[in-house]
């Protein structure tokens, strides 16, 4: 390549929106922690689990985040961004506990989704549907959960989780409460999609994203990853399979 093609390439580089830049880099990285091979290690906590599980998932999410990004819809992805806040804000209070009590925090949480489910069949059952499911081995399997207390408490509702911390994470929560209202079916929704013009004619319109470069992504899929790779050394588990999902990332 000669170097007038290379300066040229560089400076149409420098030249694109900084929202294509970080969605481009988020997708790239995401791509890179979700190709991270497991295969080859032991299962040995629930809580191993729900730690690779939820920042596996959060990685998803970015996928979907920076796609939306690209197709200038960014407005469009408050759930996404809320959902990759609040995995964060549960990764960052597991870090908080002991490991007895991440431990009684993980089976409280998986107690807390066994009830959903079996409230879900319920409803379908008593409207007259049939769900393809067979609650038997999710109701046999024992989880040492707390029924009460302030493990309960803080596996059940974000809030408490988060006020539970000595480190506040008051920025991500802050975040997640903005992108809390433009999550569900919000009169506040529906005013940015449908606002009115002097107070007497219809428009059209978005919400304005929070983070309109995903620049806070960016960070944000760092402190997972760095969460991540804390918490499964933690829990014991050989330091070269707890940073195998750092290194993809920074690898990028």
């Amino acid at each position: 390549m000669s170097g007038s093609r290379a300066k040229k390439q560089r400076r149409t580089q420098r030249e694109r929106p900084a929202r294509i830049v970080n969605a481009d880099f988020v997708a790239r990285s995401a791509d890179a922690v979700l190709a991270v091979d497991l295969g080859d290690v032991e299962f040995r906590s629930r809580t191993d689990q729900v730690v690779v599980g939820l920042c596996r998932a959060a990685f998803t999410q970015s996928k979907v985040i920076a796609a939306l990004a690209k197709a200038d819809m960014l407005s469009a992805a408050a759930p996404n961004r809320r959902l990759v806040l609040e995995i964060a804000l549960r990764l960052h209070w597991l870090q908080g506990l002991s490991a007895e009590d991440r431990h009684k925090a993980v089976d409280t949480m998986l107690a807390k989704d066994r009830q959903d489910t079996n409230r879900l069949l319920a409803y379908l059952r008593d409207a007259g549907h049939k769900a393809d499911f067979d609650p038997t081995e999710m109701d046999a399997f024992e989880l040492d959960d707390e029924t009460k207390g302030s493990i309960h408490q803080q596996s059940t509702r974000l809030n408490a989780a988060v006020d539970s911390n000595e480190v506040k994470p008051w920025s991500i929560y802050s975040m997640w409460l903005g992108e809390t209202q433009f999550s569900h079916a919000s009169g506040n929704l529906a005013g940015k999609y449908a606002p009115t013009l002097d107070n007497l004619h219809m428009s059209s319109g978005v919400p304005e994203p929070m983070d309109p470069d995903l620049e806070a992504h960016r960070l944000l899929q760092l402190h997972i990853v760095m969460m991540t790779g804390y918490l499964l050394t933690d829990e014991g588990l050989p330091e070269e399979f707890a940073g195998r999902i750092a290194a993809a990332f920074f690898a990028v």
